[in-house]
């Protein structure tokens, strides 16, 4: 009987239960009626986020602007130049050095039968320079003429006045332009009939060009022509030889160019209130950037939060800093496209040679096409700074340091090209500017 009992109370509250469950069900279903959980009260969600495009002017963001010179050599674009006062002022030769004679050629004697020959005799050759028709500016024929330098020269330290310039050894020209030359002869290159242009040499002057160890070697060539610029891509020296197993057959060999440069004048000074990047040897433009970290403003940002309102790296979609091209001085217009890369200065007191960070937009960087430069100056162009940006609103970067708060403009090989590109600077409405764009959560109010 007790156990009949407590079966009995357990029926009892499981009967109370269930109804108890059956009249919530029936409110549910009323309530139903009236709001489902799909159909809530818009008023009860936050707003969406607002996205604005932001432009920061200079003296808001950027300061400490300054155009450093002397990355590099012209040695190391491995091209030479070519000028007669070109746009009235530039002047530019291009200094040679060939590489060792080949000391031996396979010849076919008299019997017929392929020997190798080392007895070779020189009878003459050439100089053959090819000639970059993209880079140059004439459009019709030119005059150029040939010289053998008479001077000891250094090839990645000379300059139009100086013929080395190293360690504890400073020697000037005795003229200036890399004079005196012996005169070897003059050519005429049309663009229009092909990109090559070669000058004939006597034995003699084979016979001199032969000894490696004579530091005063070398070729000199100049443009007659005035009013252009010439790029020279190479040059070699082709050898008419005469071989003792057969004195009557001709073979030509090559001597490989071994070191070319330019030498030009006047060089360009930094630019007083511009931004400069490029040329030969290369200019650099470093600048301090820093991002606001409280926005108060603009107007439509206010009227959907509470100004001023904190930035959060996380909410910075896209940073760039925005350029306004101008006008490169005429000598040292591009003629082809400019590539301007931007990394991090990683030390600025260590300035010039101060080590860079990876670049902020690749590989390849920003191209810009020369009419930019040129006939289309004006134009806007965005280099994109946005991990740079995000690290200056954090605080830190990816490796938890003290992020860099200085940029380097430069172009993405140093030297590329005697020519470089030029915008404007700060104080004026052309001036910099840093483009934002921010997506940044409405104010939500309880109820």
């Amino acid at each position: 009987m007790a156990w009949r009992a407590t079966r009995l109370r357990r029926e009892n509250v499981r009967s109370k239960l269930i109804g108890s469950l059956l009249a919530l069900a029936a409110l549910g279903v009323v309530a139903c009626a009236e709001q489902t959980p799909t159909s809530l009260d818009e008023s009860l969600l936050p707003d969406e986020p607002i996205t604005l495009e932001l432009h920061i002017p200079w003296e808001d963001f950027a300061s400490n602007l300054e155009v450093i010179g002397g990355y590099g050599s012209p040695s190391e674009l491995g091209a030479g130049v070519l000028a007669n006062s070109f746009a009235g002022t530039l002047d530019a030769r291009t200094l040679l050095r060939f590489g060792a004679y080949p000391t031996t050629v396979s010849v076919r004697d008299t019997t017929g039968t392929t020997r190798p020959d080392s007895s070779l005799t020189f009878i003459g050759g050439r100089v053959v320079a090819f000639l970059d028709t993209i880079a140059s500016t004439n459009e019709g024929p030119v005059l150029l003429r040939l010289g053998a330098i008479q001077h000891p020269w250094d090839v990645s330290t000379v300059t139009w006045t100086t013929a080395v310039d190293t360690i504890n050894d400073r020697r000037p020209w005795p003229e200036e332009g890399a004079g005196p030359v012996v005169p070897l002869g003059t050519a005429e290159w049309d663009p229009a009939t092909g990109d090559s242009v070669w000058f004939e040499l006597d034995s003699a002057q084979v016979a001199a060009w032969a000894d490696t160890s004579d530091v005063s070697r070398g070729a000199r060539i100049d443009l007659l022509t005035e009013g252009a610029r010439i790029q020279i891509a190479t040059a070699v020296l082709r050898l008419n030889t005469r071989p003792s197993l057969n004195p009557d057959s001709t073979f030509f060999l090559v001597a490989p160019r071994e070191e070319i440069t330019f030498i030009y004048s006047p060089f360009p000074e930094p630019p007083p209130d511009g931004i400069r990047v490029g040329g030969a040897p290369a200019w650099r433009t470093v600048l301090d950037i820093r991002v606001p970290t409280q926005l108060n403003g603009p107007e439509a940002l206010c009227a959907v939060v509470a100004c001023p309102v904190t930035l959060h790296s996380s909410e910075l979609n896209y940073a760039a800093v925005v350029l306004r091209t101008r006008r490169t001085q005429d000598a040292f217009q591009p003629t082809d496209t400019v590539a301007i890369d931007v990394r991090p200065v990683l030390s600025r007191v260590a300035l010039p040679k101060a080590p860079l960070g990876n670049s902020l937009v690749g590989f390849a960087g920003r191209l810009i096409g020369p009419e930019f430069f040129g006939d289309q100056a004006g134009q806007d162009v965005e280099i994109p700074i946005t991990i740079f940006a995000r690290n200056l609103v954090s605080g830190t970067d990816a490796a938890g340091f003290d992020p860099p708060e200085t940029l380097a403009l430069l172009s993405v090989f140093e030297p590329v090209s005697i020519t470089f590109a030029s915008f404007n600077g700060p104080g004026d409405e052309n001036a910099p500017f840093l483009k934002l764009i921010v997506t940044i959560g409405r104010s939500v109010e309880l109820p």
